[in-house]
């Protein structure tokens, strides 16, 4: 993979997200579609929890995880990351799940599936590069023990031990969850019958 190509789509990100929505959104304009209260409650309850495993994986980043360029003060193996490699990435998907709920239409799931494959096939091997690249041996180790996107039941031992800082993981998610909160307004006013 081309090591610009992925820099930009790293430095970029969070444009695709919400290039999906509105792109889903639009279309449920167009072609006059609805919701209905029990998807749309069912569909936010998946993305609070999403956003919760969200701002608790980025407590344990201390809120240093939206950023430009790659970078990194420690190999994080504490809380979630003793589970899965990339649980702010779970988290994505299961509040884009919930937005799919939400929204109760086919093409909302095509959208968001195609979005996400595209976005992490690139941005997961480009931050597991500068990682392996950092810490060599201890992130070897620790990726060799601890999958990458589905959680194991086995918590990872080594490393060292982090201190999670939940205000500084809540006051780095602030944005998102604000950006959340408002299309879960607009979509209740514009689709929910």
């Amino acid at each position: 993979m081309n090591n610009r190509f992925a820099a930009f789509v790293f430095n970029t990100r969070k444009f695709y997200r919400i290039g999906a929505l509105l792109t889903g959104l639009i279309l449920m304009l167009i072609l006059k579609k609805t919701t209905s209260l029990p998807f749309y409650i069912t569909g936010f309850l998946f993305m609070v929890a999403g956003q919760t495993l969200r701002w608790i994986s980025a407590s344990y980043l201390w809120g240093n995880h939206i950023v430009t360029k790659l970078g990194a003060d420690y190999c994080c193996v504490s809380g979630p990351y003793a589970y899965i490699r990339n649980p702010l990435y779970l988290g994505n998907f299961i509040v884009d799940i919930g937005i799919c709920i939400a929204l109760n239409e086919w093409y909302f799931y095509i959208i968001f599936f195609a979005e996400f494959f595209f976005l992490y096939s690139i941005i997961i091997p480009y931050e597991e590069k500068f990682l392996q690249d950092k810490f060599g041996d201890v992130y070897a180790d620790y990726e060799s023990q601890i999958r990458r996107f589905i959680p194991g039941l086995k918590r990872y031992k080594g490393g060292e031990r982090v201190t999670p800082n939940y205000k500084a993981g809540f006051m780095s998610e602030l944005y998102l969850i604000i950006i959340l909160i408002l299309a879960y307004i607009i979509i209740y006013f514009l689709f929910v019958r």
